[in-house]
């Protein structure tokens, strides 16, 4: 349908305006499907290579537009990290003295990947807390030092102090 030039004339109906390129193929079962089979232990790498599943760059455009299928994705990754810890301890016990060096290769690289897929559960946790004394909140306490009431040696010494905590400050 041709656009039509807008007029005064209130008799003359406006075009509605149309959304710009192709509809979303978006839809909750779809969604479903995906974080389903993340869940059973399957990539998205792997579920986009399947022609009845989206492409992995309609996948990743609908987690950018809908905040709720982005949260199902990233509790599915926790779902797939935990499918590799299991695939993990599977793989501990079927290793036997003939066969150790490509377990230990293929541990690793699962490990890698659920510590990548889940840091917050399988990453490396390091942490680090500064309080004050007793645990309680950091006290700062400021003081002044007014030069014009120091000895020509007091600012020298000072100055010195002051130059020595720079460069120590520029090497780290």
């Amino acid at each position: 349908m041709p656009r039509r030039k807008k007029t005064d004339d209130a008799s003359v109906p406006a075009v509605p305006s149309r959304p710009v390129g192709r509809p979303s193929s978006y839809t909750d079962e779809i969604a479903d499907a995906i974080c389903e089979r993340m869940l059973e232990g399957e990539s998205l790498v792997q579920i986009c290579r399947d022609p009845a599943m989206p492409s992995r760059a309609s996948v990743y455009r609908w987690q950018d537009v809908r905040p709720d299928f982005e949260a199902k994705c990233a509790r599915a990754r926790e779902g797939l990290a935990e499918a590799r810890v299991q695939e993990i301890e599977d793989l501990a016990n079927a290793t036997t003295k003939e066969n150790v060096d490509e377990m230990k290769v293929k541990i690793s690289t699962k490990q890698w990947i659920a510590m990548k897929m889940a840091p917050r559960i399988y990453g490396d946790r390091s942490r680090t807390e500064v309080t004050g004394a007793n645990g309680g909140a950091i006290q700062v306490k400021a003081t002044t030092v007014d030069v014009r009431v120091l000895s020509t040696d007091m600012r020298d010494a000072l100055k010195q102090a002051l130059f020595a905590a720079k460069r120590v400050a520029e090497e780290d």
